[in-house]
């Protein structure tokens, strides 16, 4: 499930798979030039944690490790923005600190931060 909220913190759009494959076009991710609108608010993968980035040197990085993966969105060649993936099963609270991440110096940090606690 994704639930996504404007600006103004409404509910814009909600998204439901019972599948459990990310990268499918009846998924739950949106495009991320949608997330120049939109906000994730809340999304709930049953055996992944997904973020958006729009840093492409911090997606490239974090993909370097074990178990982590990215879908990479273009128009033409200019770079659009992308979903960052790794593996964890039942993961919420994880899934809810990547979504809160703002803008920040350091994007690979503060994911692998999150990533390295041990929570859920």
């Amino acid at each position: 499930m994704g639930v996504y909220v404007n600006e103004g913190g409404e509910i814009e759009l909600v998204k439901v798979s019972d599948l459990d494959d990310f990268f499918l076009p009846t998924g739950v991710l949106i495009h991320p030039r949608s997330l120049k609108s939109l906000k994730p608010f809340y999304l709930k993968l049953e055996k992944y944690v997904a973020f958006p980035l729009f840093d492409l040197r911090a997606i490239r990085k974090l993909v370097e490790r074990k178990g982590w993966r990215a879908m990479e969105y273009y128009l033409g060649e200019e770079f659009q923005g992308g979903w960052v993936v790794y593996d964890c099963e039942g993961c919420e609270e994880k899934q809810r600190l990547h979504l809160e991440v703002g803008e920040v110096e350091d994007p690979v940090e503060v994911h692998l931060r999150i990533y390295e606690k041990g929570l859920k």
